[in-house]
């Protein structure tokens, strides 16, 4: 309300005198400003004002003139509540010197003479700074990608950042007030619960794990830093999600000790098959000196079926170790799995389905025909001992595009177009700690008389020698699938023809025979030359090339054990063969050891060991043959 020319001003005599000296006395350092305006809203005393306006240009003029355009209606809406309700109040607003534009919170309340409202009283300070500083951190708190909480001293979230609810599905609006450890592992509790009380005592915790509870039930594991604000005494943390690194670690080592029992498998399958070779053959020749003494040969038989029994458990080992030489063609497996239907069916109770669910337009795969049979035979006979009441055996195959960015990709794969076999069964499942050892040899939860636990192993150990990697998704009581993946190629080929058998009778030709081990090498020996063949017999490869620069006469064919001492048969045979040209070779070994088998001629022929009298004759006489 404005008055007349000639009444009496009392914010005018409020301000003169004594009171304004002692005003200017109070006010003159402050760093705010404190401004005095009466109820037209004109500056009417002020200690300072902002940049590029002095004392003597800002006195008189309405205090809404210095607010931008846009902010005068706030402001002068402001300054008449407090007029009007002589209720004092903060607000913020802008100032402008022109050139640059300034955020201001002005504290604002009435000055009272004799019960009536002459005026205002301002306290203006620039929080320019504050606000910039406060919106900078509140937009590196919505963009940030790790996930940002704050929690009061008794453990409820204060605030949450948009990451925290795209990590774990919630409403950050809606956790704010809750106990932050009703989200974390029931077996996580008690740790983190130590670990918020030492942030809380002001010793800052970093790279804290921890799993948080998503709002679909799925656990994601977080890692934290935290600490302390010594004033309000709330807790501040930094969690990233650290879910899929933990998993493709837990992948790596799973693979490592896989790899590390692969090794020591391959090694004692090595040894054993020798031992094996040296039984199996003493047996089979002791068989057949012993005719006309049935009771003789019923034993010395059931030596040999045990001894096969043997045999076909260290193939087993060799092919989870990965070290059975691959016979490999372009398949079809579409046609592949068909074509054992017949025997699935007559290997599964009546009590258990199965249904085969073909992809369409499936790309072919290398692959060994009898290992692939192994490995398909070996997952569904694990599917039936899983249903043991009964269910459904699925399996299904498509073609599938593996990418990089896979959260389950195994840190040995490599992206690319596969063949995906998904064998699926309705059983009993697998617990979390079942399925972490499924795959090593051995492990079995069946019993020990029904089978060694070598089923999964070898089809772990085929499928990475086939370059192809094997998952298993399973819940107990909620059934299996493993998924095999087998790198596709571009066509068709044809496929390399099954041997013929031919004679197994002997001969006379004469044979350098070269293994190191005496036990297998004597009825090796012993076999040759009951067929006929004459023999020459070697420790190692040095000693098998000075028994044939030695000898005089023709040689046919060399035996050679692929890892021997001194010098190997591959080795031996670069050798050999500029000593005797035309000389044929027949390789045997107990495993393939890698090294070896890539110096070995494109077209050799490898004799796996165990094998028996039969077999070595046969093999002996198609490579001289041939």
């Amino acid at each position: 309300m404005s008055r007349g020319p000639h009444e009496e001003d009392p914010l005018s005599n409020w301000l003169s005198g004594k009171g304004l000296e002692t005003l200017e006395a109070i006010t003159a350092e402050a760093p705010d400003i404190l401004g005095v305006m009466d109820r037209d809203l004109r500056i009417r005393y002020l200690n300072r004002t902002g940049p590029a306006m002095t004392r003597a240009e800002a006195l008189g003029k309405s205090v809404v003139e210095l607010v931008p355009p846009r902010y005068r209606g706030t402001a002068r809406a402001a300054y008449t509540k407090v007029l009007t309700t002589g209720i004092g109040l903060c607000f913020e607003t802008m100032y402008s010197d022109g050139r640059e534009t300034r955020i201001w919170e002005v504290r604002v309340g009435p000055i009272r003479c004799e019960g009536e409202i002459i005026g205002l009283v301002g306290l203006t300070t620039n929080v320019t700074e504050q606000r910039r500083a406060s919106v900078d951190r509140d937009r590196f708190f919505a963009l940030s990608l790790d996930v940002l909480v704050a929690a009061t001293p008794d453990g409820r979230f204060k605030r949450a950042n948009p990451a925290f609810g795209e990590a774990l599905g919630y409403d950050v609006d809606a956790v704010v007030g809750k106990p932050f450890i009703d989200f974390v592992h029931p077996d996580d509790h008690e740790r983190t619960l130590e670990a918020f009380r030492t942030v809380i005592q002001g010793e800052p915790v970093s790279d804290f794990e921890n799993r948080y509870r998503r709002s679909d039930g799925e656990y994601r594991v977080l890692s934290w830093r935290a600490q302390v604000d010594p004033v309000t005494g709330d807790g501040y943390a930094v969690g990233r999600d650290i879910t899929q690194q933990r998993a493709a670690e837990a992948q790596l080592r799973r693979a490592q000790k896989l790899e590390a029992v692969g090794q020591l498998a391959g090694g004692v399958a090595h040894d054993f098959n020798n031992l094996l070779l040296a039984i199996l053959a003493n047996a089979e020749l002791a068989a057949g000196a012993a005719e006309g003494e049935p009771e003789v040969t019923r034993h010395l038989r059931e030596i040999e079926r045990a001894g096969r029994r043997a045999a076909d458990l260290t193939k087993q080992l060799l092919a989870f170790s990965r070290q059975q030489t691959l016979h490999a063609t372009v398949a079809d497996l579409n046609a592949q799995i068909d074509s054992l239907m017949n025997m699935l069916r007559r290997l599964l109770p009546a009590n258990i389905g199965i249904e085969l669910l073909p992809g369409d337009d499936l790309a072919p795969v290398r692959a060994d025909p009898t290992q692939l049979e192994q490995v398909i035979l070996n997952l569904c006979v694990n599917a039936r001992d899983a249903m043991e009441v009964g269910g459904q055996l699925t399996i299904r195959t498509d073609n599938v595009a593996v990418e990089a960015s896979d959260a389950n990709l195994p840190p040995w794969a490599r992206p690319g177009p596969y063949v995906r076999m998904s064998v699926s069964d309705t059983g009993v499942g697998m617990s979390d700690e079942v399925r972490e050892h499924a795959f090593e040899p051995f492990f079995t939860t069946k019993g020990a008389q029904r089978g060694a636990g070598l089923g999964l192993s070898t089809v772990y150990g085929i499928v990475q020698q086939h370059e192809g990697m094997v998952r298993v998704h399973s819940e107990p009581d909620r059934g299996t699938t493993f998924e095999v993946f087998l790198p596709a190629v571009a066509g068709f080929a044809a496929a390399d023809g099954e041997q013929v058998a031919g004679s197994s009778e002997g001969g006379r030709e004469t044979i350098l025979v070269a293994e190191d081990e005496e036990l297998v090498r004597q009825p090796m020996v012993k076999m040759l030359e009951s067929a006929g063949y004459r023999t020459i017999a070697a420790g190692d490869g040095l000693e098998a090339i000075r028994r044939l620069s030695e000898y005089p006469e023709p040689i046919h064919l060399a035996l050679l054990d692929v890892v021997m001492p001194k010098l190997g048969g591959p080795q031996a045979w670069e050798r050999i063969r500029d000593l005797r040209p035309g000389l044929r070779v027949l390789f045997m070994s107990g495993y393939a050891d890698t090294s070896n088998l890539e110096r070995l001629p494109p077209d050799a022929d490898v004799l796996q060991k165990p094998f028996r009298k039969g077999e070595l004759l046969h093999r002996i006489r198609s490579t001289l043959d041939a």
